[in-house]
């Protein structure tokens, strides 16, 4: 079978140069998009690596706010329980100082016969209208 002549007089060289440009061409698209596929692909892994450690980091900064949280509110609480103590304790046990002080005042203050009389009439008085509201 012969060789093809083109219009310039060349046979067959032109169409072999020309196969072998085309498929060196091809090649190279080739190479090309199977580099950029690897590319995003490594983008995609380098992302996806940094999405995991930021949302490890997030859930372990989530759970120390959590963690201080739940110790704060069992901190106040201890708090809490201690001044109501003191308060209690204060209501209930005076020191000895402060109780002479108070009795020192209540021996002080004297109510004579005619207020007794004029308060305990007041109470009577409450009482009756309040059993006459009630029954």
């Amino acid at each position: 079978m012969a060789k093809e002549k083109d219009c310039n007089g060349n046979c067959g060289y032109l169409c072999e140069a020309w196969g072998a440009n085309v498929k060196r061409t091809y090649d190279e698209f080739i190479q090309e998009s199977l580099e950029s596929l690897r590319d995003q692909r490594q983008y995609l892994a380098r992302i996806r690596g940094n999405h995991e450690t930021s949302d490890n980091a997030l859930r372990s900064a989530s759970l120390v706010a959590v963690q201080n949280s739940v110790e704060n509110n069992n901190a106040l609480s201890k708090q809490h329980l201690a001044h109501r103590d003191i308060a209690t304790n204060k209501t209930w046990n005076l020191e000895p100082s402060e109780g002479a002080a108070e009795a020192v005042v209540l021996r002080s203050v004297t109510i004579d016969d005619a207020s007794l009389k004029a308060i305990g009439a007041a109470v009577a008085a409450a009482v009756v209208d309040g059993l006459k509201d009630n029954g």
